[in-house]
């Protein structure tokens, strides 16, 4: 009874996890047990589990009296993650570059392909921004990107402090309803300096590897405050 139960807890915890990443379940709603019981076809024990996971995570914020609400981080919290990861990303970047393998090397390169495609639809676009489905994609590939670095140096530890606090994930997930940040000089410079650090990656250069991450990070960290202030006052 007790694996039915975990299994179906499973299901009902990548159903919530789908519709924040979708955008139907936006920062501030709230999750009613029976609902969504409902929509996923399970009673509301499984729900009440995977609330309670999402809670742990980061991602669900529980209000004594009120319910559960799908948590929006904050400017700190932003700028704490943004801290860790260029902290442990960098020193995983330049471990990569010594332990990637040919096949994570090639999936490195087969997103870096889909990251110049989107790049150029965005180019086709008048209004020179993504598109919401373009954005979405986008930082699906960016959260990919950065998650086979971090496989790849082969350093549990680093893996396992990025991974408990879900830093890179809620970093991206976070953006996912600003699809106006992704711009087409933003892909540009995204594109070029992925590209390079794939390079670095490629000949073992874990200084040069090491270096490129930390921009990236540092840049990211830059343009999303930015662009959340600049939010905040429209």
């Amino acid at each position: 009874m007790y694996e039915v139960t975990e299994k179906l807890a499973d299901r009902a915890y990548r159903f919530i996890r789908q519709e924040m990443q979708e955008g139907s379940l936006v920062p501030g709603s709230q999750l009613v047990n029976r609902k969504l019981a409902a929509e996923i076809g399970v009673s509301v024990i499984p729900v009440r589990e995977a609330i309670h996971r999402l809670v742990t995570e980061g991602l669900v914020e529980h209000v004594p009296g009120a319910g559960a609400f799908v948590r929006n981080p904050n400017r700190e919290d932003l700028e704490e993650l943004y801290v860790l990861r260029d902290a442990l990303e960098s020193c995983a970047a330049a471990e990569a570059a010594r332990y990637i393998t040919p096949h994570q090397l090639d999936d490195l390169d087969a997103m870096l392909e889909e990251f110049f495609e989107i790049r150029d639809l965005i180019r086709e676009r008048s209004d020179g921004y993504a598109t919401p489905a373009q954005f979405n994609r986008w930082l699906d590939l960016e959260e990919a990107f950065h998650e086979t670095v971090i496989d790849a140096s082969r350093n549990r530890l680093i893996a396992k402090v990025i991974r408990e606090h879900r830093a890179v994930a809620t970093v991206f997930e976070s953006q996912r309803h600003s699809s106006k940040l992704l711009t087409v000089d933003l892909a540009e410079k995204t594109c070029d300096s992925k590209k390079q650090l794939l390079q670095a990656l490629r000949d073992g250069n874990g200084p040069l590897a090491r270096e490129l991450m930390s921009a990236q990070i540092q840049r990211g960290c830059r343009d999303v405050l930015a662009f959340l202030r600049q939010e905040r006052r429209s």
